[in-house]
């Protein structure tokens, strides 16, 4: 089988596409013929040599998400029937596991049923930045009607995040890069959009995805919760002063995925159209994406 990999940290020049032996399941792992998945920051980093995963060895498979159905259960995994089309992320900078590649094995506990009538390429959008702004906002757990301040809201997690939090009734402030990017967010959901510099406000959560320092608009007693490793303001900061603080690590979550699962086919989260690429494509799909054009890259076999 065919799987997009990388030997040495580099540019798009060394992703490679390589014939690998098959999985075999071990006890509470499914066996999924991909379908469809994304390109998300950390692919990127990782490829790059920014992150070097911490467990499994060269050469690594790239991929977060991934779409598809369910082929083979190993030992012990009776969650889901032979032909499920199933959706979930492998924490690849943790795990080494990736998911770009023909069979991907996972455990059964960290997919979920795919929601229905919803085509493979949109919803391999959910699975990494799903799962991370669900979990940040969770960590928020602020009241209804409280301010949360999203930095990066047009990108794929803050987008998702902006939803998240207006479902639970919070009044949401979207930072942007640009202009161009307003059009991206979801419509309806901020209650105004602040563009290219922090806000003269006080919230009481900060949602940032960017890896800033957004401490100052946090009123006493906020929660500033940091999606970039290493790039959480200092505690010990002036302006950070009677405030807590938390950097996400997004963990693989089945349940979850099954809540979020559930929204789409209520139609209470959006999903934009990505862009879509083949296996074949992984160099051009790349490009596109460092491109930072704002519309999702999607990968199918």
């Amino acid at each position: 089988m065919l799987a997009v990999q990388f030997d040495k940290p580099g540019s798009t020049d060394a992703l490679l596409l390589n014939e690998v032996p098959e999985p075999r399941p071990g006890p509470g792992e499914v066996v999924i013929e991909f379908e469809a998945s994304t390109i998300n920051p950390a692919d990127l980093k990782i490829r790059s040599g920014f992150i070097a995963p911490r467990a499994g060895s060269a050469p690594f498979t790239l991929g977060y998400d991934v779409v598809g159905v369910v082929v083979r259960n190993g030992p012990g995994a009776q969650r889901y029937r032979i032909g499920t089309r199933v959706f979930g992320m492998s924490a690849l900078a943790l795990t080494g596991r990736g998911t770009w590649s023909d069979l991907v094995c996972l455990p059964e506990n960290s997919i979920a049923r795919a929601p229905e009538d919803v085509a493979p390429a949109v919803v391999a959008q959910l699975p990494l930045a799903g799962l991370t702004a669900y979990q940040a906002v969770q960590v928020l757990d602020l009241s209804p009607r409280t301010g949360v301040l999203v930095t990066g809201a047009a990108g794929a997690i803050g987008r998702l995040a902006v939803q998240f939090l207006r479902q639970q009734g919070m009044s949401v402030h979207a930072l942007v890069r640009n202009d161009a990017q307003v059009a991206a967010l979801p419509a309806g959901q901020v209650v105004q959009v602040h563009i290219g510099i922090a806000p003269d406000l006080a919230v009481d959560g900060v949602l940032d995805t960017v890896g800033a320092d957004f401490s100052k608009v946090l009123r006493p007693g906020g929660y500033y919760v940091g999606l970039v490793p290493g790039c959480l303001p200092s505690r010990t900061a002036p302006s950070m002063s009677g405030k807590k603080s938390k950097v996400i690590v997004t963990r693989e979550s089945g349940e979850m995925l099954d809540e979020l699962a559930r929204m789409v086919e209520r139609a209470e989260l959006a999903l934009p159209e990505p862009k879509v690429f083949s296996f074949k494509e992984i160099h051009r799909a790349h490009e596109e994406y460092e491109k930072k054009s704002g519309q999702r890259i999607a990968i199918v076999r």
